[in-house]
């Protein structure tokens, strides 16, 4: 191969002497230099200055659109496989090697929304009580009902999830359309003589009226748990087994949840088993035959036109995946939904109100 023409050197050349977010990109340029502009730290993963997917940190709820929340509770796991409490941790800090924009969809979600991340909920009237603990959940997201900011939890154990419930739906008032992706159905009845756990929040929550079970719809169910469905089947819930996700197709899935769900206002909880026990062995109680990567982030991406108000990630167990690919994944999967989260609250806000860190 003869020697490179000058021309396309100095052309090279060119292009390698512009600053790093000297970018031409006409959707994500713009924002990248602003950031940058701001004060954001692009390259490092410095956690005393970055929060989740390098959103700013921020306690004040009257200044946010969504916030990002994590919640590090395991105390209501009925098997021998605590350490959910370590899932907060682990996804913030994968969450740094995360674009701060999707390149596929287009979606840059700090253009969109005023994001921050909120924190760790410290659970300060009594930390060894599971029913002290929802109801500090409670007390916090009934805070965020009345600002109007939209959550994206981090887990923690599934049974968080019945705290935010009862908090977004008033306590009842107003119930909520749920879509739960799930190795599990958590709806069973009388589980080892505790009301609320993560093997029975849905139930419960269905019982007190915080969600609709006929506007509820279970994806990825599969495993010993699936005599304990019994009660969402009945109930009215739409319940898909892995096996029919994966006969029918991701596509099938979604128009499946927008049946179900229709126009109302609705909430996403997905369970980090229903993945693949073998791309998600840091979760709570591992399932085979689930779905895969791929499946999740385009059933997540399947459902920008459904009116999500709320979102939660739970079950990563970073203890039992010492390589980290767990949470990893879980990451990539909560950055999906944050851009889910983004897209349906800019739609009812018709505006956009960007992010700002300085």
């Amino acid at each position: 191969m003869p020697p490179m023409p000058q021309d396309r050197l100095e052309k090279y050349k060119a292009l390698a002497d512009r600053d790093l977010f000297d970018l031409k990109d006409p959707d994500f340029g713009p924002f990248l230099r602003r950031a940058n502009e701001e004060g954001v730290e692009m390259v490092s993963n410095n956690f005393n200055t970055l929060g989740m997917f390098r959103a700013p940190h921020s306690k004040d709820l009257s200044a946010l659109d969504v916030a990002m929340i994590g919640l590090p509770l395991d105390l209501g796991v009925p098997n021998p496989r605590p350490g959910t409490r370590k899932g907060p941790e682990a996804v913030r800090y994968w969450s740094l090697d995360r674009n701060m924009a999707n390149h596929f969809t287009r979606t840059c979600p700090f253009d969109l929304c005023r994001i921050a991340d909120w924190g760790d909920l410290e659970f300060h009237t009594n930390p060894y009580s599971l029913d002290a603990c929802l109801d500090d959940i409670t007390e916090l997201y009934t805070q965020l009902v009345s600002a109007n900011v939209s959550p994206l939890s981090i887990g923690g154990e599934h049974t968080c999830t019945y705290g935010v419930l009862r908090a977004l739906s008033k306590n009842g008032e107003e119930p909520l359309a749920l879509i739960h992706i799930d190795a599990h159905a958590d709806t069973a009845t009388n589980f080892q003589g505790v009301r609320v756990s993560d093997a029975t929040l849905f139930q419960v929550a269905t019982v007190e009226g915080f969600i609709d079970p006929e506007k509820t719809i279970q994806i990825g169910l599969r495993g010993r748990g699936i005599p304990r469905a019994e009660f969402g089947e009945q109930a009215g819930m739409r319940v898909m087994l892995a096996e029919e996700l994966q006969s029918k197709g991701v596509e099938y899935a979604l128009e499946e949840a927008r049946r179900v769900v229709g126009s109302d206002r609705v909430y996403l909880s997905i369970d980090t088993d229903a993945f693949d026990c073998s791309i998600m062995p840091g979760t709570t109680l591992p399932e085979p035959f689930g779905l895969t990567g791929e499946q999740m982030r385009d059933i997540i991406r399947g459902l920008y036109d459904v009116d999500v108000v709320g979102a939660d990630l739970v079950e990563l167990s970073p203890p039992y995946d010492p390589t980290g690919m767990s949470a990893c994944l879980a990451a990539g999967t909560a950055f999906e939904m944050l851009c889910l989260l983004a897209e349906a609250r800019a739609r009812r806000q018709g505006e956009k109100r960007p992010t700002h860190w300085s």
